[in-house]
């Protein structure tokens, strides 16, 4: 057994004979002799021992104790190594007390007994080894349990071992142990988290019993221990308040504490190899940093540890971080890595301090020394490559309104790092450490961008599960807390703002505070506001408050006011004072600001005895701000002495001197401790070091201040920081990295473009690239548009190829940009959007430099030779010598990869996203528009691109693809007309292959694909007029059809609208090729498959109206309109298939009417088109074709159609409207009209019933218009259609129809009549030539334009006339006819024979005379008007003889003769009986007079027929109604026996005399 034999061993050493050694040879005997009694005499309790396990050596551990402080190595080792086992193996566990001191364990006993053979730096190295194997076993043993005072000790010896042996492997075993020992104690900690013991349940009861008075206590101490200053004594009062869950969180609190009180200690002589205080301090932060390092919730959380690390740790980093050892600073800023890693959210206020006042400070100082800023700078890279970190600085600290801005000064430092410019003039070494640090910069600048790319798409990922896990109530809780972070990063922005404005010039700053809420105009406010803003400028805000001003005043004395003074002598209140801003360097305001100090010192202090006024007060502050200046000032060579300074301010208290002690004491404390602003020494000395003076030893001298003020405020803050307790904000949402990106961007670019632009180093612009590329993708994934541009742009202007002159400076590091560049089009295509035109332009102009780069000059060849010549002109003012140099350059251009890459962005284009692609091809229309408008050599290097690209994408969703060819079909259009042949050419070509393969996709029905596709073939034929283009864009339509006809759905239109406007060429050879095509498709295609047209309907029928109307191929005329008359077949076949087809769609218009909208309406349409364009053989075929058609299949019209239909016929009349000199009118008045209008009669009368109540206004109204267009032929041919629709059609008008009819007659009437006859004057003629009139009918001149109206309106009244005459009375009348009818006669030769007299009510027949009798009268009145009749003779009006109207004076009175005397026997309006007798008796005493007047021959001629026609209807009359004609008509006819002329007339007259005389009654 272990036990036995480590005695034996103890006593069998030599050395244990000595005299100092009797005691532990005594206990050893009696040990042995316990054990050999035990082995002999075993008791129950030792036989129970030996069968359940080793036997406890807890009772025999005096010897070994005795033996570890015998001094003798040997021994000491012997017992060191039997203890370690023993505590190995479990057979000493020192559980139970200690015999010697109840009061502790033994295992307390154990470990003091081993530690105690370390006697200091002399102790064997062998027992030293032994001694931590022996503490190793202790610490880590199951059975022992070794805490709180023995475990401090355990470390604290682990500790002294390193320090003080010489041995390296002790030292590395000592540091082991302690490694693997607070491993351990930390471990436990973790271990057994937050379960209580039972000492602290005890403890806990305890202390809820007198909780009040031990709260009363640990609060008094704990304001002792802060005002003491002592960093031990703080940690000691901490422990007194603080409680722990359980033994093992204590232990790790001590030791914990013992690393924090190490690392606080002074670091001694740095230059000495065995300095144990700074081996000790290095120790003792490596432990810290392995702790922290492997720390868990547990220590994270625990409040003791909080505590500490707040008021102990934090203190001892702020002194350590500033350490000229470059090893502890080094483990310093690891420490702080880490807690602001795992500690932050309780750090919030230390983490500001550190940043502010050691980090950026000690990167922004110029002399700081080099080792020490890149240990920084490292430092910075850990915290940006960690996301959180970073993203959490952003939000607790820039949107933060009080807080330091951490995360935008971290940034622009860290450029400000990496812009330093080459010192050309350093030494090697030197411009190694410039580059070392540009490099390490640029890499962390890279890593920020880097963690705000990671931490956007971790969150878009969590963003993601939660939507999966539908957690809608956290989203909400997350966006309120950015919007809340987001107002106020707004808000703090603006204070900053104020706060800037307010150092240039402070009235503005504040009136800008006051508008946005921050200040008001309160003078206390802003006071207090002055007073607590820690960023304002000191020097403006002195400055401010010394002012003279009223209202500055009434701030300052507000500002002083808020200070208390009180229970403060004068030099600390005046300390005070001075620390929030700086004196101002003008006396007057010195002067205020100590007189209202003074005032405001002695109100706090009103009973110090001292001062006899404020007077005093304010002439002793006075004074020790000159003390303050002439002690600390470097300008002021004799500094004042203690006697000086009491002499100066003798008198000063009302006429008496105040105490020499007290001035002495101030002048003490002046002189060791200047005045100055708080935490602002640090500031003062950099700016002395910045002024470059002095020598290296001089800048190391201020360095080493610099560095003691930047300890000295950083510990400052952090103690002042200890006790605050700010709330800290773990940052959760992916968008606050926009407004981080938005702050970084600009510095990062300014960087990396500096980095790019003036180094050749390749890591370095490597480097720099890198960061490029990571600002792009940061940009692209958070939609900062600006900064995306600002970053490709950047980039695009470092590949040279945007600059032509600058392509033979192309390096590698311009290569690596190229092929960057092309990267990020390939993977960030989806959010570059309108910077594709950056990467666009680059690959245009990278097709340049692969050209010239792979050596064109090389080859004689034509091909080469051409391709120079292509390089020449699209490189602008380089020569071909100049080409040649640039070969070499720019034959890397030429790489595989830099082709693969080019070739993988276009490729790649099939996987962009919707909106993106859009994007790209609107980018790459856009280059190549420009590759095309060089008018020299235009290039098509993007524009076969654009094909690829086509094709890549044809496969995408129809809506995404419609977009898509909105941009590429429109480029194509330019192109497609681009003057350059073999440009436009390509085009066609293309757009056939795109073609082609579009239309094997098919389309279903109602869809316009195709019609957007091939739109493009239109456009090209419309505005090219070069002829071989369009014939290439006939014959690839043609191939088009031949290829894929049953696939053709909507593109039918754009063939039909390329056909079209082929028709109207030039060259017929383009026009019989076109009409070729398009005459098999309506022959065939329609005739198998009409419904696949009905959308191109109307563009087919327009195609060949266009081939109709193409004058110089006369059958191919005829054909087009043979074709019409073939669609009008298919139109009346298909008409189900048309409603069916049309059914789906919306609007307001009925299936059926889409019949007529897409099928008869076209065809109607274009034949009138024809009619309206063409010569008369062709107008005459389309016009019959026209009549046709509806003749055939009017039957099946609507009535709506018969109305829109007669709108179409009727725009055939409006060429009726042209001049009448126009030579083609008689032509077409002759012909055409003719022909449309006896037409339109014959479709009325076939189709009466479908088109009476539309057709008949239409045409009458259309009749109106044709009599009033002053031409005679035309008015001849309407009067004829009236008499002919009426004969056709009379007995199935209605009533309302023949009042129309006898209106429109009347209208006719009235607006015909030659009135103007009446009044014409020769002296407002305009003309005075001899032949007014035939001028006017030769030159149609207005002014004798009147003769040619009236003679026309004389001729219609003439037709007229006859026609009412025929229509009512019928022909018999007109040619006295007396035959009978023939017994074959129809129903309209017996009308026409008979007229419609009997059809017509009596009414309309009075209406009808009405308007014969305006005509009678008026040709009268011109008749009898002889000079009027006279002066229009002489003005060459008719012929030779005077004009006259006896023609229509008698006509139109021997019709209403007749109409009236017919009607004295009609009876089917008796009321109207009274009104004939009237009009008869008005009527023949018209003729009767008319006859009897007639001077002239030729009149008296004309109304002889007239009388013979009253006679002749007297003598029919019956006798009863021979009253009617009057008591006079006896006289009158006996009047006419003197005139009457002609054996006819007289031989009726005789006839109706004798009638008259023997029907007379005798009565009478």
């Amino acid at each position: 057994m272990f036990l036995k034999s480590g005695i034996e061993k103890i006593l069998s050493d030599r050395d244990i004979k000595r005299k100092e050694n009797l005691q532990l040879k005594k206990a050893c005997e009696n040990a042995l002799d316990e054990l050999k009694a035990e082995e002999e005499h075993p008791t129950v309790e030792t036989n129970e021992e030996s069968s359940l396990g080793p036997v406890d050596a807890d009772r025999y551990f005096l010897p070994f104790e005795l033996a570890c402080s015998s001094k003798q190595p040997k021994i000491v080792n012997v017992a060191l190594d039997c203890l370690q086992k023993l505590i190995a193996y479990g057979q000493l566990t020192g559980r139970g007390a200690d015999t010697s001191n109840p009061d502790r364990r033994l295992i307390d006993r154990i470990v003091e007994a081993i530690c105690s053979s370390f006697l200091g730096q002399g102790t064997d190295e062998t027992v030293l080894l032994q001694l931590i194997k022996a503490i190793l076993a202790a610490v880590l043993s199951a059975s022992c349990e070794v805490h709180e005072a023995s475990l401090l000790l355990a470390v604290r010896t682990c500790f002294n071992i390193y320090l003080t042996s010489k041995s390296a492997i002790n030292q590395a075993t000592a540091k082991g142990t302690l490694t693997q020992m607070i491993n351990t104690v930390f471990g436990n900690m973790e271990r057994f988290g937050n379960t209580k013991d039972d000492n602290t349940v005890v403890k806990e009861v305890v202390e809820m019993l007198v909780s009040t008075i031990a709260s009363n206590e640990i609060s008094d101490e704990k304001s002792e221990g802060v005002r003491g200053g002592s960093t031990v004594g703080e940690s000691e009062q901490i422990e007194d308040q603080l409680t722990f869950v359980n033994v093992h969180q204590k232990d790790a609190f001590l030791v914990f504490r013992a690393l924090c009180v190490l690392a606080q200690k002074d670091e001694g002589d740095t230059n000495d190899a065995r300095n144990t205080h700074l081996r000790s301090k290095l120790l003792a932060l490596e432990m810290l940093l392995l702790v922290l390092q492997n720390s868990s919730t547990v220590l994270q959380t625990a409040q003791p540890f909080i505590i500490l690390i707040k008021k102990s740790l934090c203190v001892a980093l702020s002194r350590n971080a500033v350490s000229s050892n470059v090893q502890v600073f080094e483990k310093s800023l690891a420490i702080f890595v880490v807690l602001l890693d795992k500690f932050k959210v309780h750090l919030k206020m230390q983490i500001e301090v550190f940043f502010k006042e050691i980090i950026l400070s000690m990167l922004d100082s110029p002399s700081c020394p080099f080792e020490h800023k890149w240990i920084v700078l490292n430092t910075i890279g850990k915290i940006l490559a960690n996301p959180q970190s970073v993203v959490d600085m952003f939000v607790n600290y820039d949107c933060d309104l009080t807080s330091h801005n951490l995360f935008k000064s971290i940034v622009e430092v860290v450029s400000k790092t990496t812009r330093t410019p080459i010192n050309e003039n350093a030494t090697v070494a030197q411009k190694e450490k410039e580059r070392a640090m540009r490099l390490l910069g640029l890499s962390c600048l890279t890593d920020l961008l880097q963690c705000l790319v990671d931490w956007f798409q971790v969150c878009e990922v969590t963003k993601l599960k939660h939507d999966l896990d539908d957690s809608e109530s956290s989203d909400v809780v997350v966006k309120e807390d950015f919007e809340k972070f987001e107002s106020l990063k707004q808000k703090k922005d603006l204070i900053e703002h104020g706060i800037q404005l307010f150092s240039q010039k402070p009235m503005r700053g504040l009136k800008f505070l006051q508008e946005n809420g921050f200040v008001s105009n309160d003078p206390v406010e802003i006071a207090e506001f002055l007073l607590k803003e820690e960023r304002l400028d000191k020097t403006v805000v002195g400055d401010f408050l010394g002012d003279p001003n009223d209202f500055n005043k009434q701030v300052m004395y507000a500002y002083v006011d808020d200070l208390d003074f009180s229970a403060l002598d004068i030099v600390s209140a005046l300390r005070l004072f001075l620390e929030k801003f700086r004196l101002p360097g003008e006396a007057q305001k010195i002067d205020r600001l100590m007189e209202k100090f003074a005032s405001r010192y002695c109100d706090c202090n009103p009973s110090l005895g001292y001062f006899a006024s404020a007077d005093t007060a304010y002439v002793l502050a006075y004074s020790i701000i000159l003390l303050t200046t002439d002690l600390h000032s470097p300008q002021v060579k004799n500094k004042m002495t203690i006697e000086q300074y009491v002499k100066m301010n003798r008198g000063i208290n009302n006429g008496g001197d105040l105490p020499s002690d007290y001035l002495a004491a101030i002048y003490e404390d002046i002189s060791k401790n200047e005045i100055k602003m708080k935490a602002g020494a640090s500031k003062l000395l950099r700016a002395a070091v910045g002024q470059g003076s002095g020598n290296d030893k001089q800048r190391r001298a201020m360095a080493t201040l610099e560095l003691e003020a930047m300890s000295e405020t950083a510990r400052s803050l952090m103690e002042s920081a200890s006790d605050a307790d700010a709330n800290f904000v773990p940052a959760q949402h992916q968008h606050h990295v926009k407004p981080m990106f938005k702050i970084c961007w600009t510095p990062c670019l300014a960087a990396f473009s500096v980095g790019v632009q003036m180094s050749d180093d390749e890591e370095e612009w490597s480097l720099c690239l890198r960061g490029f590329r990571l600002g792009v993708r940061a940009a692209c994934i958070l939609g900062a548009n600006l900064e995306r541009n600002a970053f490709i742009q950047a980039l695009a202007r470092f590949t040279l190829l945007t600059a032509k002159n600058s392509l033979g400076e192309m390096k590698e590091k311009n290569i690596e940009a190229i092929k960057l560049l092309l990267l990020i089009g390939d993977e960030d295509g989806d959010y570059l959007e309108e910077n594709w035109i950056d990467v666009m332009r680059c690959m245009s102009s990278l097709e340049l430099a692969q050209l010239i780069g792979t050596g064109l000059g090389s080859s004689s060849s034509r091909e080469a030779d051409s391709s120079r010549q292509y390089v020449l002109k699209n490189t602008g003012g380089l020569d071909e010598r100049t080409l040649a140099s640039l070969q070499d350059a720019l034959g890397e251009t030429s790489s595989q990869a830099v082709v693969v890459a080019v070739d993988r962005i276009f490729h790649g284009s099939s996987r962009l996203s919707g909106e993106a692609i859009v994007y790209f091809v609107k980018a790459l229309c856009a280059i190549s528009r420009e590759e095309l408008a060089q008018a020299a050599a235009p290039r098509m290097f993007l524009l076969a691109k654009v094909v690829e690209v086509a094709f890549y994408n044809m496969n995408r969703i129809r809506l995404e693809w419609s977009r898509i060819w909105a941009v590429i079909g429109e480029h194509f259009n330019m192109a497609g007309c681009n003057t350059n042949e073999a440009v436009a050419h390509f085009s066609v070509d293309a757009l056939r292959q795109l073609s082609i393969k579009f239309l094997e996709k098919g389309e279903l029905p109602n869809y316009r694909f195709q019609k957007d596709f091939l739109r493009p073939f239109e456009v090209i034929m419309t505005k090219n007029r070069c002829v071989p283009t369009r014939d290439l864009v006939v014959r690839c339509c043609t191939h088009l059809i031949e290829a894929n006809a049953s696939k053709l759905k909507s593109g039918w239109q754009n063939l039909f609208s390329v056909w079209t406007l082929a028709a109207s060429d030039t060259n017929m050879d383009i026009v019989e090729t076109s009409f070729s095509s398009a005459a098999k498709v309506v022959s065939e295609q329609f005739k198998a498959d009409f419904p696949a047209f009905i959308d191109s309907f109307q563009e087919a029928l327009k195609c060949l109206q266009e081939f109709a109307c193409n004058s110089n191929l006369p059958e191919m005329n005829m054909e087009a309109i043979r074709l019409i008359r073939v669609c009008a077949g298919y139109v009346a076949s298909n008409q189900e298939k048309i409603i069916e087809a049309t059914r789906d769609d919306t609007g307001s218009v009925s299936p059926e009417q889409h019949v007529w909208l897409r099928g008869w309406f076209p065809i109607f349409f274009e034949l009138s088109c024809i009619i309206n364009r063409c010569k008369l053989d062709v107008r005459t075929r389309s016009l019959t074709v026209m009549f046709e058609i509806m003749k055939s299949f009017g039957h099946d019209f609507r009535p709506e159609w018969w109305k829109d239909l007669f709108e179409i016929v009727f725009r055939i009349f409006d060429h009726a409207k042209m001049d009448e000199h126009r030579s083609d009118k008689r032509e077409w008045l002759s012909t055409t009209c003719n022909h449309a209008m006896l037409s339109i009669v014959d479709i009325f009368t076939q189709f009466f019933e479908q088109l009476s109540q539309y057709a008949l206004p239409m045409i009458y109204k259309q009749f109106a218009v044709f009599i009033r267009q002053q031409n005679e032929q035309l008015a001849r041919c309407t009067v004829t259609c009236l008499e002919s629709l009426i004969l056709h059609n009379g007995e199935k008008l209605t009533d309302d129809m023949w009042v129309q009819t006898v209106e429109l007659i009347r209208e006719l009437f009235s607006a015909t009549l030659p009135k103007s006859l009446l009044t014409w004057d020769p002296s407002k003629t305009a003309n005075g030539s001899a032949d007014p009139v035939s001028e006017a009918m030769t030159n149609g001149h207005s002014g004798n334009a009147l003769f040619s109206e009236q003679i026309v309106f004389c001729v219609v009244q003439s037709e007229l006339v006859d026609a009412v005459t025929r229509i009512v009375l019928g022909n018999k009348k007109m040619t006295e006819a007396t035959s009978q009818p023939s017994p074959n006669e129809d129903a309209l030769a017996k009308r026409e024979r008979d007229g419609l007299f009997t059809t017509m009510k009596p009414s309309l027949l009075l209406s009808v005379c009405d308007a014969l009798g305006d005509s009678q009268k008026l040709a009268k009145q011109f008749n009898d008007n002889n000079g009027q009749r006279t002066l229009l003779w002489k003005a060459g009006l008719r012929g030779s003889s005077k004009p006259n109207l006896i023609n229509q004076e008698t006509r139109s009175l021997s019709a209403m003769l007749a109409i009236l005397l017919r009607l004295l026997y009609d009876k089917r309006e008796p009321d109207l009986r009274e009104e004939v007798g009237k009009r008869v008796l008005g009527v023949v005493s018209a003729a009767l007079t008319g006859y009897g007047e007639a001077e002239s021959e030729a009149r008296r001629n004309a109304y002889g027929p007239v009388i013979c026609e009253l006679l002749r209807e007297c003598i029919n009359l019956p006798p009863g109604l021979l009253p009617v004609l009057g008591e006079q008509f006896p006289l009158r006819l006996c009047e006419l026996v003197e005139t009457a002329e002609g054996q006819t007339m007289r031989r009726l007259l005789a006839t109706l005399l004798r009638t008259l005389i023997f029907n007379k009654d005798p009565k009478s």
